[in-house]
């Protein structure tokens, strides 16, 4: 998959970006710009929101700082009135008239104080239009009154006095008091405004922050995985090219695209291949000179025949390379086995065996190690010689000391990676320019950026500016005489334009650089120009393209957040029917309990659709688009339950040849759900138990917690409580998985539901038996209703298919025959003595299911089997069969006890 998305992005790279025709370098800041632009608008995007909450807030604090403003004002004349009546009450003249002159500078003093703090409000913060009027009514009106009062007080008339107060003073207070109700109903209005756009701002960047995190990682994934590309799989191409090299394979080329540095790098390896495959049909043309080239190229010929493993034959050069000495004979082939370096000995013999047996030609690079230390690389070439009766005879082959290969491969390889920084660092299209006699020249690219031929053209500053495009002509000249001027060795840069006869336009930048002479003038500058006019366009296409993928993004965002819901609602628990009470209320504390992480176990009898609720609380969790794993605990061996749980290390145990992961891994992040957590053996319930409490366990043969973040839903038709008594199973564990049980009803407790189930499954099994069934007998019916079903919905299931096949018209009926009432006795005792059948011994259990086998004719499945009988799974049964040892087909001679 991986591979698949490199190989996409590097063909969206080279149709947008041509990254190809890039150097590294470029490439790399190319892709960092991309990626810190979309960072800075993601950014600029959250100031402007926070910024706008910020102005609501002042906004908010202006209307507040109103009404305070006003409250205050209104308690000021309060304060105003009251103090009056309480002067006029006591009729001290003297005290009146000393205090109606404080009160007067007072309320100039408290509406002037008003007034400037009124001022200072805000100037988006829209004032009560009647507020400044009240108030300058309130300055003029009560001094004015005061002094009439003051002369009724001099008059020893003080029933005037009061009569003045209460007709001519005391309805100013209305004005205010309406004023301060009209003001606080309009300062809620705006604060309740304020606060909802401070809201919205809040939502708006809680959804602005991960959209853009997601956008530029998304960007970065997508440059990286292109430019990642971009390089490996030219050096892919190099690396399969040196390979054929290393196998003589000269002829082959490596495709050579773009004209960066690994595209220079694969020519230089082209035409070195080119070099080597003359070089190597040369050496094939002068057989007279064999042994001198044997000589020069270090390569020996040799033959040895098969019986024996006798050498037939060494050539001088063999006895050079492997260090032998030719006056004591030819070595033996354990001496030359000896010779072979220990390390690659074994591959050595391998190789030459498994061609002895295809009678094939053999291939290989091997070392050896000579008796004074030294190494040697050998390419080692053998062909079979066949008699006429197709038997093999000998092989014959050559010996190549190919050491100084490896080593110039390896010196190859550092010189490449100086050549690739070198060329990174020197970029394309470089130019020098004499100042001193106006002499330019240009590099063979700079020569293809302009599109010139350099037996036509010669370099020349008006052809240059010729080329420029008009509006960039004046500062591409500037640039030249501050180049060319300037009294430091200042490096300047520059973008411009560049235009063709047939209306093509190139985007161009320059790096210029002087050089100075020994009185520190510029004597020369010397530059690049590279090519930028597919990154400029690029970068304008991906800008469009990033606009309108966000605008579709953000819309296929909502429309998928509304279908989701809708999805969800639809399908929440489709495949669980019915309407009962009972069921109503188990479905309730699914949708209660699925999302939460709490551990839940599920109770009911056999058939009851426990598996079925367990996947309606994972569908329905936060966990639903993670694995769902289910574990059947009776159906595995006790002594495998552990590996299969929590996997095992390689070596752990006989068979274990490798690392397994366990269930427990599989579903880590999503949910895991134990059926028949009730047959669990003793020493996994410890381990179960810890990774319940601590959230970690280790592998079977592992010495390292595993830590996982799963949800556990467990299942069983045992009574765990009475296991727990009975010392069957652990109290702590029990606590532990009781969290959220969840009780299932039977089917005979939930007998409304009876019609809906008889119908869906009829539709069910009609619609895969090709069958159509109309209409339901209601004697078929009634009969259903009546049935206690001990086997719940799974023996509904299994009469309803029964009947479907059966059924030749279009209504359906069931044989009354197939639902008997009453079991017989020794059935009730054996249902009796199952609900211990875990906790007895291995004797008495199998007897127990013996004796069910032998009533049921050797059936262990369906409403008459031996599984119903016991009132355990069939699975559970089917497991203890053959841990026991017991054959159920012995059984099936026996007629069935009825």
């Amino acid at each position: 998959m991986v591979a698949k998305l490199a190989a996409r992005a590097q063909e969206a790279g080279e149709k947008t970006l041509r990254l190809h025709r890039l150097n590294i370098g470029p490439r790399l800041t190319v892709c960092f710009v991309i990626i810190i632009l979309a960072m800075l608008l993601g950014n600029a995007v959250l100031l402007w929101q926070f910024h706008h909450a910020r102005v609501q807030a002042e906004r908010l604090s202006g209307v507040d700082q109103e009404l305070i403003v006003v409250l205050q004002a209104h308690a000021n004349l309060m304060s105003f009135y009251e103090r009056l009546d309480a002067l006029a009450d006591s009729e001290n003249t003297a005290e009146l008239i000393t205090e109606v002159e404080k009160l007067r500078t007072d309320l100039l003093e408290n509406t002037s104080r008003i007034r400037n703090t009124l001022s200072r409000v805000p100037p988006d913060v829209q004032l009560d239009p009647t507020l400044l009027p009240t108030l300058q009514v309130l300055q003029e009106a009560l001094p004015a009154e005061l002094g009439p009062v003051t002369d009724l007080a001099k008059s020893k008339d003080w029933q005037a006095v009061r009569l003045r107060l209460a007709n001519q003073v005391r309805p100013l207070e209305s004005r205010t008091s309406a004023l301060v109700a009209s003001l606080d109903r309009d300062v809620a209005e705006k604060r309740a405004q304020a606060l909802l756009q401070i809201a919205q701002a809040q939502r708006r960047i809680f959804l602005i922050v991960p959209i853009t995190a997601a956008l530029t990682l998304l960007i970065a994934a997508f440059l990286g995985l292109a430019l990642t590309r971009s390089i490996t799989a030219p050096l892919g191409r190099l690396m399969d090219g040196s390979k054929a090299v290393a196998r003589g394979e000269f002829a082959h080329q490596v495709p050579v695209m773009g004209k960066d540095e690994l595209a220079q790098l694969g020519q230089v390896f082209n035409d070195t291949a080119t070099k080597l495959r003359t070089l190597y049909e040369t050496l094939q043309h002068s057989e007279a000179y064999l042994e001198e080239a044997q000589r020069l190229t270090h390569t020996a010929s040799w033959a040895w025949r098969l019986q024996g493993r006798e050498t037939v034959y060494l050539s001088d050069e063999w006895y050079r390379i492997y260090g032998f000495d030719p006056d004591k004979g030819m070595p033996g082939w354990e001496e030359r086995l000896h010779r072979t370096h220990p390390e690659d000995r074994e591959r050595w013999r391998g190789v030459i065996e498994q061609a002895i047996r295809h009678k094939t030609e053999y291939d290989m690079e091997f070392r050896i190690l000579l008796p004074n230390g030294t190494v040697k690389h050998i390419h080692t070439f053998a062909h079979p010689v066949l008699n006429e009766s197709g038997e093999l005879v000998q092989f014959v082959g050559s010996s190549t000391d190919i050491t100084e290969r490896k080593l110039a491969e390896q010196t190859l390889r550092r010189s490449e990676g100086y050549l690739v920084e070198a060329q990174r660092l020197t970029r394309c299209g470089s130019w020098a320019w004499d100042v001193r006699t106006d002499a330019i020249f240009w590099s063979q690219e700079f020569y293809s950026i302009y599109e010139c031929d350099p037996e036509k053209i010669k370099p020349s500053w008006a052809y240059i500016l010729g080329r420029v495009h008009p509006d960039d002509r004046p500062s591409v000249e500037q640039r030249a005489k501050l180049e060319s001027t300037q009294k430091g060795q200042v490096v300047s840069e520059g973008d411009f334009r560049i235009t063709f006869p047939d209306g093509r336009v190139k985007h161009l930048h320059s790096i210029a650089h002087p050089v100075m002479n020994e009185l520190g003038e510029v004597a020369e500058v010397v530059g690049t120009t590279m090519d930028v006019t597919a990154q400029h366009e690029a970068r304008v296409a991906l800008q469009t393209a990033f606009e309108e993928i966000k605008l579709l993004k953000d819309q296929l965002f909502k429309e998928n957040i509304a279908l989701r819901e809708e999805i969800d609602k639809v399908s929440m628990f489709e495949e669980i029917v019915g309407s009962s009470e009972p069921l109503r209320k188990v479905l309730v504390q699914v949708a209660k309990v699925a999302a939460t992480d709490s551990t839940v176990l599920i109770l009911g009898e056999t058939g009851t659709g426990k598996e079925m609720i367990a996947r309606a609380i994972h569908r329905r969790s936060n966990r639903a688009n993670r694995a769902f794993i289910r574990v059947n605990c009776a159906a595995i061996p006790p002594t495998l339950i552990a590996s299969e749980l929590f996997g095992h290390e390689k070596g752990a145990f006989t068979g274990a040849s490798q690392r397994r992961l366990g269930r427990f891994e599989l579903a880590d992040g999503g949910t895991i759900f134990l059926d028949e957590i009730g047959e669990l053996p003793a020493e996994t319930q410890i381990a179960l138990l810890r990774v319940l409490q601590e959230r970690e366990f280790e592998r079977v043969g592992g010495t390292q917690p595993v830590r996982v973040d799963t949800r556990v839903l467990s299942a069983t038709n045992r009574d765990l409580r009475a296991a727990v008594n009975a010392g069957a199973f652990r109290q702590d564990l029990f606590y532990r998985l009781n969290v959220f049980p969840i009780q299932l009803p039977s089917l005979r407790e939930r007998a409304d539901d009876i019609p809906l189930l008889v119908e869906y499954l009829i539709e069910r099994y009609a619609k895969k038996a090709g069958k159509k069934i109309l209409s339901i007998d209601k004697n078929t019916l009634a009969l259903f209703q009546e049935y206690s079903w001990p086997g719940n919905i799974r023996e509904l299931q299994n009469v309803v298919e029964r009947a479907v096949i059966l059924c030749d018209g279009h209504t359906f009926f069931v044989d009354p025959t197939w639902l008997k009432r009453d079991l017989p006795e020794a059935t009730s005792g054996l249902q009796t003595l199952a609900r211990g059948l875990g906790r007895l011994d291995e004797s008495k259990e199998k007897e127990l299911i013996e004796m069910a086998l032998a009533q049921t004719g050797g059936r262990v499945s369906g409403p008459s089997g031996a599984a119903a009988l016991l009132g355990v799974p069939r699975q559970t049964l089917e497991s203890k069969i053959s841990n026991l040892g017991i054959n159920k087909h012995r059984f099936k001679s026996v007629q069935p006890t009825s």
